[in-house]
Order: structure tokens, then C-alpha cells, then sequence
């Protein structure tokens, strides 16, 4: 076996574990209006199921009165068949499963319940539409009874265990945070009343669903904020509850959202700019602490070779792998088995659908999410081919071959991959260089034909005569009109990035503060370059939705003294640089080596009709046809690889 200390199996109290693979608790917005289980949320755990040694749930909410936000619930009897359902999809398949159980609290924009209301994080701070309510002794033996009748449904719907959440915002966190708990009376003042609540949870757990029903512990094991939890507290509060009967510690990190998560100090969940395992000091603090249970790191957490490591060094019990398993939900079985994975490049765009866009969980590099619409063989076979070996084009390809269609595959460059071949170029993209092997290693043992180094036009279609075809040639790098644009000194940020080894030393303009003008400036800059990014907008990267990632960037730039000029428009580009105007009408001229143009990308709408014309069943995708992300070139090409 190749990771043979991620596959060793580990006891949770008294149920075996098969390996030290946990899959994250992810909310995947699966949410029926009843919030009984979803069936889309079963299908997602089915999919995954079998390899991982434990699944733990998607917080399921332990009470309809302290908090409104819908979650799945576990408050009444009548969720217990959709409970059965769900622990089914995943022991029926061979692996254990726990339920989260949570109580909103302050999580709950809409109806917050707090341990202190009247503290200045939440009254001066607070940003939803009411004030905190402080709860009262009777209220919280209530909430107290609440968690442990959800843990008997839990028990008796066929769930291995049950995870308490006491991490991010919510309930039993607030109690547990001496920032957030001023309590004066049994539930607060002291560290022994502050775990009051959690403890007497766990207590009454253990005497409804009895000691061999195991109780896990999510905990903020730091929480970044003043007087907040620290690692030595960390400890002392994993300690106590291992001590009170719980049967493995989970840690997480974390602090006030008025930034994002990718922020923190040590962030659970790390962007594409930042590395990989970012909270494995929280655990091993942990570990080297607490001896009487396992713990369970987090923080992006994706190579098996490193989750490996992570065992065998030591640093935890077992691993937490939450977007690895969106991106590929035969995660666990490839890292056993030494197959490929998809690789997980740590976009957001799953979190963002989600948190902000409050839709179901999507994914740039996995089209099937839920694993609900594996292609099926085709009874008709058909000749398609496919222009562009970009990533939307890659993915068509590989759909129609599964289906059984012969496929050729066409690129006017020497190497598959298209705009994710500069895409990948800067080091601080960690796994786009990944996702860019992985593309390649999959056309290569498919039976599709990659035909490179030659530029196909609509006459080598018509005389080709496929009976299906799809346009994937990408987008056409935007060129303003700018003065001087034809100049020597201009290229595109595809070229810049691709030789930016040829480039050191220089004086370097580049127009356009999007994500790729950003990502094009630092990767010049890092390469000993003095680099300005002039954009016409107030800030850069205005219109990226995904803060997780364009806060980072922002900041790498900043700390690489990457030079910025924002509300300028770009007049002129001269032999010895560019000319500049600010809103007032000041002019200044910067100088430049080089000046690279990224002011992003346009479709190409005549060279499309061109290449359709030329074959009666024809499709266009990628940024050919609208400019987007990784995202929807590769949902389009799924979508009419299995279309076809």
C-alpha cells in the first residue's frame, strides 16, 4: 500500500475506524424548506462514501427556536427517516458516518442568541438586521436537553456518532471564547463555567445514548481574537472535554468575519495563493498535549502523500479533507489505490455558491458534484471533433470518449492545456500546475486523438466531414484603444507569463488590476522586476466576487512592493513608456522596459459562425463564446460531451 499510515485503521472510542480519512463536514446548500434531508445532500454523501474511514455530516441544527438560518434539522422525531436515509448512503458503502449537531447562536444574522450581549464586538460591530439576545440560564438547560435528544435520533437513525460543534461563530463556541462569554453566573466568569455548557451536553449524551455512543468535539482551538482562545487555551479546553467523555478532538481556527477565512492567522481555509495545511500547528499543539483521544487536522489538506506525512510525523490521528472530496469524490479510493486525482485548486468557487451566492455547491474542475450524471454509453457512435485542447475543450473530449464517440482533439499550439498553460506559470498558483498534469495525463490515456501544432480552420472541417463539432479556440485578449497599443514594447499577459524568465531587471507597466493583471505583476515582480499595475477602477480587482482570494493577492502585491495607480486611464503608449491621466485631468508619463496589456478577454463571434457553418451539428464553448472562468468552460464541455 502506498500512504501506509494514512490507511492504518485508528479507534474512536469503541468503533474502529478503517483509516485516518475523515471527510469535512461541508454544507453543500442542499436544504429542503422542512429541513428534513435532502436528497441531493444524500446522493453528495453517497458519491463519496466507502473509501473515507469516517463521513461527518453537515451541521444539523438542534433546535427551531434559537435561530432561524435553515439548515438540515435534527429537533423532532419526524426527521428521523431522512436521517436513516442519509446514515445509510454512506455505512451501507463501508464507512462510519457521525451527525454534526449545532445551535446557531450568534451564527444566525437573523435571530442571534449570545452568551453576553452587551459587549462591544456585538454592539458596536454588530452588521444584521437585529441586536443579540442574551440567554438565560432556563433557556440554555433547554438548548442543553435539545442537543442531547438530537444525539439519540442520531443514535437511533443509525449514525456511528455525533459531532459537537463548537467552532466559527456559533452556540457552544461563544461559550466556550472568554471575549465573547462575561458571564457572571454558573455558565461563565470561571474556565470551569465556561465549559459548563458543552460538558453538560456531552454528560447528558453519554447517559441517554450510553458511554459506547462516541462524542466528537469541533472546537475553535484558536480563535483569534482579544482575549480570545489562544493554543495553550486551546489545549486546556480539549483537555477538559476528553477528560468529560469525548471520544476525539477536531480542531479548527478562527476570528472575527470581518475579514475572510482565507485571512486568519492560520486559516482553515486557505486560498490559491496560500499553502497547503495551514492549521497542522493548531493540531500538533494539540496532539502533544492531549494523549487520551485522536485529533483531527484541517486546513487544505488535499495530497495524500502530505496527509501521509501528517500521521506518520506525528502532527495528528487522522486528516480532514473537505474540497478534495468536492473535486474529486473518489478521493480516498485514488490516494489508496496511487490513481490520479482531480486536483482541487482551492478557487472558492464551492464556498462562494454556498455562503454568498446561497446556491448548491459547484466546482471548477468537477462538473459532477453530486455524482448524479456519470456519462453513459452512447448506442450511436458518432466522429466529433474538437478545436481547442483548453480546459472546456479537454473536458468535452473526455465526456465523448466515455460515451463511446470517436474524438479528435485539435490545438494550433505544441501542448494541451490553453489558457491554463500561462495560467499555471507563477509558483504561487500551488495547484494549477497540477490541474494542468492532470488535464494532460487523462487525454493521454483515453482513446481520444490529440492533434497538435496545427491551426484548423472551417475548410480542414468541411473536408474532415465529423459529424459533430465543437469550437473551444478561447477568447481573443482584449486591446484598447489605446494610442501606441502596436507598440514593441506591448505583449499580452499570456506572453508575459509564459517568458517571464526571459524578464528581469525591467521597468514594468501593466494595464489592467483584474485577478490576471494582478497575478501577471506579482509573478514579473518575483522575478526581479519593477512592476506598477495602472487600472482605471478605485481598487483592484473590483468586480471579483471571491474575496478569499483577491484580499490575499492584494496582499502578496503589497508586501512585494508591487507599485499601484488606481482611477487612471492609460492615454498613451510611447517608446519609453506610457502616458497617464488621473480623474482631475493630471497627466504623467511612467517609464517602461515593457508594457503588458490585461485588460481580459473577448469572445469571437465571427470566427465561431465561421467554423459552425462548417458542420450541420455544431457547439461552441469556453471563452470563444463568453469569456468566463475555468468554471464554466469546464461545465460546458461536460455538458455537451454528454450531450452529443
Amino acid at each position: 500500500m502506498k500512504y501506509k499510515h494514512l490507511f492504518q485503521p485508528v479507534m474512536i472510542g469503541n468503533i474502529e475506524i478503517k483509516n485516518r480519512i475523515v471527510m469535512s463536514p461541508m454544507g453543500i446548500g442542499a436544504y429542503n424548506d422542512d429541513e428534513t434531508a435532502a436528497e441531493d445532500y444524500i446522493s453528495f454523501i453517497r458519491a463519496r462514501a466507502g473509501d473515507p474511514g469516517l463521513i461527518i455530516t453537515t451541521g444539523s441544527r438542534v433546535t427551531a427556536k434559537y435561530g432561524k438560518f435553515k439548515l438540515m434539522g435534527c429537533y423532532d422525531d419526524c426527521f428521523i427517516p431522512g436521517m436513516k436515509r442519509l446514515a445509510r448512503a454512506a455505512r451501507d458503502r463501508g464507512s462510519k458516518i457521525f451527525l454534526q449537531i449545532l445551535c446557531l447562536g450568534g451564527a444566525d444574522p437573523d435571530d442571534p442568541f449570545v452568551p453576553t450581549a452587551g459587549i462591544p464586538m456585538y454592539q458596536d460591530e454588530w452588521e444584521g438586521p437585529g441586536r443579540p439576545v442574551e440567554l438565560k440560564d432556563e433557556q440554555i438547560r433547554e438548548i442543553t436537553r435539545e442537543f442531547v435528544q438530537a444525539a439519540r435520533r442520531a443514535k437511533e437513525a443509525g449514525f456511528d456518532g455525533v459531532e459537537l460543534f463548537g467552532a466559527e461563530d456559533f452556540l457552544v463556541s461563544a461559550f466556550l471564547c472568554p471575549h465573547l462569554n462575561r458571564r457572571t453566573d454558573e455558565y461563565g466568569g470561571s474556565f470551569e463555567n465556561r465549559m459548563k455548557f458543552p460538558v453538560d451536553i456531552v454528560s447528558g449524551i453519554k447517559k441517554v445514548c450510553g458511554d459506547n455512543f462516541p462524542v466528537g468535539f469541533k472546537f475553535n482551538s484558536f480563535y483569534d481574537l482579544p482575549d480570545g482562545i489562544d493554543l495553550e487555551l486551546g489545549v486546556k479546553i480539549a483537555q477538559n472535554m476528553a477528560d468529560n467523555g469525548v471520544s476525539y478532538i477536531h480542531e479548527w481556527s478562527f476570528a472575527k468575519l470581518d475579514r475572510p477565512m482565507s485571512m486568519f492567522k492560520y486559516s482553515p481555509m486557505p486560498s490559491l495563493y496560500q499553502p497547503r495545511n495551514t492549521t497542522i500547528p493548531i493540531a500538533t499543539n494539540l496532539k502533544n498535549n492531549i494523549k487520551e483521544v485522536p485529533i483531527i487536522a484541517v486546513g487544505g489538506i488535499l495530497k495524500p502523500e502530505e496527509a501521509d506525512s501528517i500521521i506518520k510525523n506525528g502532527e495528528a490521528d487522522l486528516v480532514a479533507v473537505g474540497r478534495a472530496f468536492i473535486a474529486d469524490h473518489n478521493w480516498a479510493y485514488s490516494s489508496k489505490r496511487g490513481l490520479r486525482i482531480r486536483p482541487c485548486i482551492r478557487c472558492h468557487v464551492c464556498h462562494h455558491e454556498v455562503a454568498v451566492v446561497g446556491k448548491i455547491v459547484v466546482c471548477s474542475v468537477n462538473p459532477d458534484v453530486l455524482g448524479q450524471n456519470e456519462p453513459v454509453k452512447t448506442d450511436s457512435q458518432k466522429n466529433v471533433i474538437i478545436v481547442g485542447a483548453g480546459p472546456g475543450g479537454i473536458t468535452a473530449a473526455l465526456t465523448a470518449s466515455k460515451r463511446g464517440h470517436r474524438v479528435a482533439l485539435y490545438d494550433k499550439e505544441g501542448q494541451a492545456g490553453g489558457k491554463l498553460v500561462p495560467g499555471s506559470a507563477p509558483d504561487f498558483k500551488h495547484e494549477f500546475t497540477d490541474l494542468l498534469r492532470y488535464f494532460r495525463e487523462e487525454i493521454k490515456s483515453s482513446d481520444v486523438e490529440l492533434v497538435k501544432d496545427i491551426k484548423v480552420t472551417p475548410d480542414i472541417i468541411k473536408e474532415k466531414s465529423p459529424d459533430v463539432l465543437i469550437v473551444a479556440t478561447g477568447g481573443l485578449p482584449v486591446a484598447p484603444g489605446i494610442k501606441g497599443v502596436g507598440s514593441s514594447l506591448v505583449v499580452t499577459a499570456e506572453d508575459a507569463l509564459v517568458n517571464a524568465g526571459d524578464h528581469s531587471g525591467k521597468n514594468i507597466v501593466v494595464i489592467g488590476g483584474g485577478d490576471v493583471g494582478c497575478e501577471t505583476a506579482l509573478h514579473l515582480s518575483r522575478k526581479g522586476n519593477d512592476v506598477t499595475i495602472v487600472e482605471m477602477l478605485d481598487e483592484l480587482m473590483k468586480k471579483e466576487e471571491i474575496k478569499h482570494n483577491s484580499m490575499i493577492l492584494m496582499k502578496m502585491l503589497e508586501d512585494d512592493g508591487v507599485a499601484l495607480c488606481l482611477s487612471i486611464t492609460v492615454t498613451e503608449i510611447t517608446g519609453a513608456g506610457v502616458k497617464i491621466k488621473d480623474r482631475t485631468g493630471a497627466c504623467k508619463e511612467l517609464q517602461a522596459d515593457m508594457v503588458v496589456l490585461a485588460a481580459g478577454y473577448s469572445s469571437q463571434p465571427d470566427g465561431v459562425q465561421a467554423f459552425r457553418s462548417a458542420c450541420k451539428e455544431s457547439y461552441a464553448i469556453g471563452d470563444c463564446a463568453a469569456p468566463g472562468r475555468i468554471r464554466q468552460a469546464v461545465s460546458e464541455g461536460f455538458r455537451i460531451g454528454s450531450l452529443i
